[in-house]
C-alpha cells in the first residue's frame, strides 16, 4: 500500500518539479506579473515565464542585478530579444 501512493504522489507532483522556478527566476517572474497583467491570467503567466528563463538562461544573477540600475531604455534593449519572442511564443525555447 506504501508503494502504490508513493507512486502516486510521485505521478501527482512530477509535472511541478520540472517547472519549479528558482529563487531569482521566481522574484522576475513576479514582478513581470505584477506589469503585464493587462494580457490577462493565463497569457501573462506564459509571457512571464516565458521571458524569465530566456532572461536567466542568457544572464547570471551579477548581470541582472546591474541591469536593474541601469535606465529603460538599456534594459529594453538588453532584454528585447526575450520580449520579441515571448511575444509571439507562449513557451519560452527548451522550456
Amino acid at each position: 500500500m506504501k508503494k502504490i501512493l508513493s507512486v502516486i504522489f510521485l505521478i501527482l507532483i512530477w509535472p511541478n518539479i520540472g517547472f519549479a522556478l528558482n529563487e531569482y527566476q521566481n522574484e522576475i517572474y513576479q514582478g513581470c506579473l505584477e506589469t503585464s497583467q493587462h494580457l490577462g491570467s493565463k497569457r501573462a503567466k506564459q509571457y512571464c515565464r516565458c521571458v524569465t528563463i530566456m532572461v536567466t538562461d542568457k544572464y547570471t544573477i551579477t548581470q541582472l542585478e546591474r541591469a536593474a540600475l541601469m535606465s529603460q531604455q538599456k534594459q529594453n534593449e538588453m532584454f528585447s530579444f526575450a520580449v520579441d519572442y515571448c511575444n509571439v511564443n507562449a513557451r519560452a525555447p527548451g522550456d
